[in-house]
C-alpha cells in the first residue's frame, strides 16, 4: 500500500483546507491509508506540517466516527506483504503495522550494497556515544556498546543512491535525512531500550531540535546476518525483527496530533554469536542541517 496518489495542491507551508483536499483525505483513509503515510504524502505535496497533522487526525476522526469499513480494518492490523516502488525496482514489504508505525522491508539493499558499506566504515570506526540530554554533548556510556562511523549527506556515491532510494520508499526528502551511521557490534554487544526522538523537555536534546527540528522516524539496515541474537525489539508491543542482510526495519514516532510515540521504544538485543553491522538512518521534520 503507498500513497503514490498525492493532493493536488501546494506551495511550500500551503495550510488551508479544500473540498479537494477533503475528499481525497476520505479516500485514501476508505481505502485504508494509515494516518503516517497521508502526513508524510501532504509534506511532500508543500502542506504546512503542523496543518497536515491536524487535517488528518480531524479526518481519521470523522472516519471513526462512522461505520468501519474492510479497508479500515485491514489498515488496523497487520498487513500482508506488499510492494512499494523505490524507482530502481519494487521493495516488498514484509510486514506493516499501523500502530505504531512500523515496516519491514525486505532487501532494500542489495548484498554487494550491505558488504560496500561495511568497507567505507571500517577505516573510521570509534566507540559510539549518546546525546547526553542534559548538555547535548556526546558521551559514551554503558548501555551503548556498539562501534560506529558517522557520514555526511551524499559523501559518497554509494551512500547518495541509497539515500535517494530511503527518500522514496519513506516518502521523507532526502534533505531530511541525517547522515548514515554504521554500526557494529562484537558478541555481547547491544543498545539497551532507548527512544530515538529528542525530549524537548531536557536542555540537551532541545538543543538537537534547531537543526532540523524533531526527529520523526528511524530505519535500520541490516548489513549482515549474524550467526545469533541481534534482533531488534520494540518491548512494549512485544515485537522482535530478526537482523537479515539487506532487510530494514522503519518505525515512525511523530503522531499526526505532533505527540511522540513511545511505543517506539527499542532496543538492539546483545549479539550471541557472530558479530552484527547495521546502517542508521534518522529523518527529521524540516531539512537537517549538520
Amino acid at each position: 500500500m503507498t500513497t503514490d496518489t498525492r493532493p493536488a495542491v501546494g506551495t511550500p507551508g500551503y495550510a488551508t483546507s479544500s473540498p479537494e483536499l477533503e475528499r481525497w483525505l476520505a479516500r485514501h483513509i476508505a481505502e485504508g491509508f494509515g494516518a503516517e503515510s497521508l502526513v508524510l504524502s501532504m509534506l511532500r505535496s508543500g502542506y504546512n506540517a503542523t496543518f497536515a497533522r491536524a487535517a488528518v487526525a480531524t479526518a481519521m476522526g470523522h472516519r471513526r466516527a462512522g461505520p468501519a469499513t474492510p479497508a479500515a480494518t485491514r489498515a488496523a492490523v497487520a498487513s500482508p506483504p506488499q510492494r512499494q516502488r523505490q524507482g530502481e525496482g519494487e521493495v516488498p514489504i514484509l510486514f506493516s503495522l499501523q500502530a505504531p508505525a512500523i515496516r519491514l522491508y525486505q532487501q532494500l539493499l542489495s548484498d554487494a550494497e550491505c558488504d560496500a558499506l561495511v568497507d567505507l566504515a571500517r577505516g573510521r570506526l570509534a566507540r559510539s556515544p549518546v546525546i547526553n540530554p542534559d548538555t547535548g554533548d556526546e558521551n559514551l556510556i554503558d548501555a551503548r556498546t556498539s562501534m560506529g562511523a558517522m557520514f555526511q549527506v551524499g559523501e559518497h556515491p554509494l551512500l547518495e543512491r541509497i539515500e535517494s532510494r530511503i527518500a522514496r520508499v519513506t516518502g521523507v526528502p532526502a534533505d531530511h535525512g541525517e547522515g548514515l551511521q554504521i554500526l557494529n557490534y562484537k558478541p555481547g554487544g547491544e543498545y539497551q531500550p532507548h527512544f530515538d526522538f529528542f525530549n524537548p523537555n531536557r536542555p540537551g536534546e532541545a538543543r538537537q531540535l534547531r537543526v532540523g527540528g524533531q526527529r520523526i522516524a528511524t530505519l535500520v539496515i541490516y548489513l549482515n546476518t549474524p550467526q545469533a541474537g541481534g534482533a531488534t525489539a520494540f518491548p512494549r508491543i512485544g515485537l522482535e525483527v530478526a537482523p537479515v542482510k539487506g532487510n530494514a526495519v522503519y518505525f515512525s514516532y511523530l503522531l499526526p496530533e505532533g505527540k511522540l510515540d513511545e511505543r517506539t521504544l527499542h532496543a538492539g538485543l546483545p549479539v550471541e554469536t557472530g558479530e552484527k553491522w547495521i546502517a542508521t538512518k534518522w529523518l527529521r521534520e524540516r531539512p537537517y542541517r549538520h
